[in-house]
């Protein structure tokens, strides 16, 4: 078994105060990994230190054996960490098809290559009806999908999902459900924020909890629903 991703002591502070506190964990290649967790309990935060939004106070990571812990977004996102936003950040006045060519071009130095590359995504993401509209016009679920295909295209080795579920119907969670599963098939590991705890127990091999900046427990989404202090921090009663 690989490791791919470490998270070594990791500590993030805004001036006094302390996002994330010595967060230490460790992912292997081809896993599933849900991070929950309560609102403020630092999990954004920590997935902008992954993808290097921002660097960490103190503390590393190390992704496929390198230390990225000072790198920049766009040096992290070549060494094949892709991530999607909460609130989806695609460029509104331009076409699904352009949005994923943008990240596309990110791998392919040829526009023929990037462009085939483009329509695979676009595919994947069940969005082909809607390859020619503008992101803009996009429903809730679309524009969803379009965040994760612009992730995507830019062929990472681990994708960081934040909160893909967020407004999305029964109907449309299963959907999403699906897609995250044949990405993991494809060869993509994945760790994912996600309050439906619904989507976290079905889909996650492991779940990693986080509470006031600190990670309270991780383990199967079994061990951790069965854990008290999840139960008291987080689930606020007993999982069925």
């Amino acid at each position: 078994m690989k490791v791919i991703l470490e998270m070594k002591h990791a500590t993030k502070k805004f001036g006094g105060l302390i996002a994330n506190e010595d967060i230490t964990f460790s992912i292997i290649e081809g896993e599933i990994i849900g991070m929950v967790g309560p609102n403020g309990a630092g999990k954004t935060t920590l997935f902008n230190s992954i993808s290097g939004t921002h660097s960490l106070t103190s503390g590393h990571v190390i992704f496929d054996g390198t230390d990225i812990t000072k790198k920049k977004p766009y040096e992290i996102c070549k060494l094949g960490i892709g991530r999607t936003f909460q609130i989806p950040q695609a460029l509104n006045e331009m076409s699904v098809f352009e949005n994923v060519l943008v990240a596309s071009l990110n791998r392919h130095q040829s526009i023929s290559a990037a462009k085939e590359h483009t329509k695979k995504v676009i595919a994947m993401c069940g969005l082909a009806s809607f390859i020619f509209m503008n992101a803009g016009d996009l429903n809730v679920m679309q524009k969803k999908r379009l965040e994760i295909a612009r992730a995507l295209a830019t062929e990472p080795k681990l994708l960081l999902l934040d909160e893909t579920m967020a407004g999305l119907s029964g109907v449309e969670r299963k959907e999403a459900i699906n897609l995250i599963q044949r990405i993991r098939i494809s060869g993509i590991t994945i760790l994912m924020i996600e309050h439906v705890m619904e989507v976290v127990m079905s889909v996650s091999d492991r779940v990693v909890v986080l509470s006031s900046g600190k990670l309270l427990a991780e383990g199967t989404p079994e061990e951790v629903t069965q854990n008290q202090q999840v139960i008291q921090a987080y689930l606020g009663g007993s999982v069925h």
